[in-house]
């Protein structure tokens, strides 16, 4: 009885707080910047025009809270497919993470360079990115209110070409 009075104590004093696991920001891909289609400089915009395709394939994560910041773990993955118009096996681009604004937080965005090469004669890739954020709250239950976008840093011909695909 002793015990589970000194429990009960300890509990309501808040000791045991880091047993506490409070919810995750929330985390989306912005279907608009999901895909990137990159084409050789110049008009062409066929097939065989294409350098590169990218899609962000899958995001996992956790995160913790500390001394006023929510301590964010992201891991992104990225497929990506070399087109007919590549004449090498390096690709470039960038994706974005953008913490969304909230009552106590303002908006943030980080721009990710992601460089890589085929290797061989392979034609496909699956890059794997893991970010570390730390994201300042009040109280850790506001980390809950945050939300967190995914997509690629697009030109504004790419977004146009996601757009036109999507509507095919």
């Amino acid at each position: 009885m002793v015990v589970s009075v000194l429990g009960s104590l300890i509990a309501a004093c808040g000791l045991l707080d880091k047993d506490v696991k409070y919810r995750c920001p929330a985390v989306f891909i912005l279907e608009d910047a999901k895909a990137m289609t990159r084409f050789k400089p110049g008009p062409g915009r066929d097939i065989t025009d294409i350098l590169f395709e990218a899609e962000i394939v899958n995001f996992a994560g956790d995160c913790d809270y500390d001394e006023g910041e929510a301590e964010i773990q992201l891991s992104v993955q990225i497929r990506v497919e070399r087109g007919p118009a590549s004449k090498g096996r390096r690709v470039a681009f960038d994706y974005f993470v953008v913490v969304q604004k909230t009552k106590s937080q303002p908006e943030g965005k980080s721009i990710f360079n992601v460089v890589g090469e085929f290797e061989g004669n392979r034609t496909r890739m699956l890059y794997q990115d893991d970010l570390a954020m730390a994201v300042p709250v009040k109280v850790p239950k506001d980390g809950a209110a945050l939300e967190i976008v995914l997509g690629f840093q697009l030109t504004p011909d790419e977004l146009k070409y996601n757009r036109n695909q999507k509507q095919r």
